[in-house]
């Protein structure tokens, strides 16, 4: 049921809503506070008042069109929240990246529905759904492009949509909105839609669009094998992992974000929309895990072509989701930061520098998808995985700026070291494995075990008792957890007071 509603405009001198809920004095919620929409080709951050802080597009990597999250006031927002005072609580639609609000005031309940259209034509899709009484909503679509290089959209009538034009081309197309700031009342059994699209209208039937977003990811999520314990948090975390893979290519992004500082009021805010050869294999081992092969599969095809282009002697650490190796660095002058976390960061530099422990992440994919899904490796996949090991077994000895991509002096990392040891290790096993009489075998099993000899000696301290960051010193890193995970040591090494240094796990 969609009636005539009733409209007004809102007067453009009219106070801001004031910060309600978990927001502060300056309009700034937790970053804790946002939901996760995603169609699989750029994302939105929707907050627990109705207000959708952030959204690039066509990409994860693109420019944002809203980014209040890094800007409350200038960055740009599409906010529809009641005009009184309200509560509310939020859900995902079960098995699905789609999110419902609830707001209750003392008038009433209304429920607003977000999405993300699913499918090539891109429209960040919103429903307001009276559930009881009625409720007055503000709605103001206030998009800023380019991560407010310009500031507001100019907004025109045409055909009953409203359209902006972008200042690099293209528009922006409302439907639902007769004016960007406006009061809907929403009665008990009402419903009404929303669309923002880029270049074309968004869909025509709401409804429809709702069921194929809520069809698609259940009907990913619907075979994940998921564990007897916390298996709705599992599947949530599945679900966000695969919102942040880039369908057309394959690419999986480290975030949908860029410049969340790592604390409040620092600068290590960088730009994390970038596919990383380590952060992609991870991702791809925890799916793994519950059961998906595919989202592997594709993302090895978008790596084989990036090296197919460039060699695998060129192979960086990350690359743009189209396989872009140019992800230049700058700052924004235009956006305050989140909560005035400065600088604003687009781009990455870190794309540059040298990681080796990258080889072993991504021969250890090799590996898993080989020995999973797959009855022996293709050509190509072979070939990468030999010149992983080459690189691995040639570079093993420098120093790197290593899992932290540390922009300082470059260290001997343990865990670039063990990784580098899993490069030779797995392409040891893979030969034997598929039957490759390989002329490098025995260069690579000497290197793997001069590799193991040297990170027993110095980078592991008899005095700690632990394995340290780096040669030389007495810091701790969490990154050699993994160290058992991968098969450098068995996963009961440090109960075993007894021994003075860790027991070789392979011979």
């Amino acid at each position: 049921m969609t009636p005539a509603l009733s409209i007004i405009p809102r007067p453009p001198d009219a106070a801001p809503v004031p910060p309600a809920g978990h927001r502060d004095a300056a309009g700034y919620a937790p970053i804790s506070d946002y939901a996760f929409l995603s169609d699989c080709r750029s994302a939105a951050l929707v907050s627990w008042d109705g207000a959708v802080e952030w959204l690039c597009w066509p990409r994860f990597d693109s420019a944002a069109v809203f980014a209040g999250i890094l800007d409350a006031r200038h960055g740009g927002a599409w906010t529809m929240r009641p005009r009184d005072p309200f509560s509310s609580d939020r859900r995902y639609v079960p098995h699905t990246n789609v999110v419902e609000t609830t707001f209750r005031t003392a008038t009433g309940t209304v429920r607003l529905t977000d999405w993300l259209r699913v499918g090539a034509r891109q429209a960040l899709c919103r429903r307001l759904e009276g559930i009881a009484g009625t409720v007055a909503m503000d709605v103001d679509c206030d998009p800023r492009p380019g991560f407010n290089a310009d500031g507001p959209v100019a907004w025109r009538e045409r055909l009953g949509w409203l359209v902006a034009d972008l200042p690099g081309g293209g528009r922006l197309i409302a439907d639902g909105l007769r004016l960007p700031s406006a009061s809907v009342t929403i009665r008990e059994g009402e419903t009404q839609g929303f669309s923002l699209s880029l270049d074309r209208p968004g869909p025509t039937d709401l409804a429809s669009s709702l069921r194929r977003a809520v069809d698609f990811w259940r009907t990913w999520s619907g075979d994940l094998r998921l564990p007897a314990e916390h298996a709705e948090l599992v599947e949530r975390s599945a679900l966000a992992l695969k919102g942040l893979q880039y369908l057309p290519s394959g690419a999986i992004v480290a975030a949908a974000t860029t410049s969340l500082p790592e604390c409040v009021g620092g600068s290590r805010n960088w730009d994390y929309r970038f596919s990383w050869v380590r952060d992609a294999t991870l991702t791809l081992a925890a799916l793994g895990e519950v059961g998906k092969d595919h989202e592997a599969q594709s993302w090895l095809d978008w790596l084989n072509m990036i090296t197919l282009t460039s060699g695998v002697e060129d192979l960086q650490i990350m690359y743009g989701v189209g396989g872009e190796a140019d992800l230049a660095e700058s700052e924004l002058d235009a956006l305050d930061g989140y909560k005035g976390s400065r600088p604003v960061r687009v781009g990455n530099g870190a794309a540059k520098q040298r990681q080796i422990d990258t080889y072993g992440e991504l021969a250890d994919v090799i590996w898993m998808v080989r020995t999973r899904f797959e009855d022996q490796l293709n050509p190509h996949r072979w070939r990468l995985m030999r010149a992983l090991a080459n690189r691995a077994l040639r570079e093993w000895r420098e120093p790197d700026e290593g899992i932290w991509e540390v922009r300082g002096d470059s260290r001997d990392f343990v865990y670039s070291k063990v990784m580098c040891w899993v490069a030779l290790d797995r392409a040891i096993r893979l030969a034997a494995l598929d039957g490759v009489d390989d002329p490098s075998l025995p260069r690579w099993r000497e290197g793997r075990d001069e590799i193991r000899r040297q990170v027993l000696a110095e980078g592991y301290d008899d005095e700690l008792g632990v394995f340290t960051q780096s040669y030389g010193s007495r810091n701790l890193d969490a990154s050699n957890l993994m160290l058992a995970t991968v098969g450098f040591v068995a996963a009961d090494d440090g109960s075993r007071r007894s021994r003075p240094r860790p027991e070789l796990l392979h011979s």
